[in-house]
């Protein structure tokens, strides 16, 4: 018997010390967490509250670069030509832009798609298009497509694709 005794103090003293160090961590455990930092550690809310998001949108794929080739504080219905026989193919898809709102137009806080005539961002299997124009597509992913055709003010397109430093005589 005089074996076990050692033993069973051990335990009980184990037990003792465990219950100790539980009863002293409860009390932290039982205060919330602003209970548990000093006064003025963090600052006070503004009067309106936060108005950030939680997190930046998740998106599947990261976006592509998109560039804002056109800006105009005009309606985009005034800035070019109403095109209904490439509006009808847009919504058959067979005159779209290839990568949707990669180049853009903003007409008085409207975004429009922009593809030009000369191929960039553009898909013509029918070849439809005239190279020397830039075509505007709002809804463009829609069967509701509207197409509108502006003059492209480049010359080296207006030029036949001569470059940009050798002139007419």
């Amino acid at each position: 018997m005089s074996g076990k005794r050692p033993e069973s103090a051990l335990r009980l003293l184990c037990g003792v010390l465990l219950s100790l160090s539980l009863l002293a961590t409860g009390a932290a455990w039982a205060k919330g967490p602003l209970d548990r930092t000093e006064p003025g550690h963090m600052p006070p809310v503004p009067p309106g509250g936060y108005d950030l998001p939680l997190s930046p949108p998740v998106v599947q794929f990261p976006l592509p670069p998109q560039w804002v080739t056109i800006r105009s504080t005009q309606d985009w219905r005034h800035a070019g030509t109403f095109e209904k026989e490439l509006s009808k193919a847009c919504a058959s898809r067979q005159f779209r832009e290839q990568m949707p709102m990669r180049y853009r137009a903003i007409f008085k806080g409207e975004v429009l798609g922009v593809a030009f005539g000369h191929g960039l961002n553009l898909h013509d299997p029918k070849k439809q298009a005239n190279r020397k124009l830039i075509y505007l597509f709002r809804n463009g992913d829609s069967t509701g497509c509207t197409v509108v055709s502006i003059t492209n003010e480049d010359l080296r397109v207006l030029n036949n694709a001569q470059p940009a430093g050798a002139a007419k005589r």
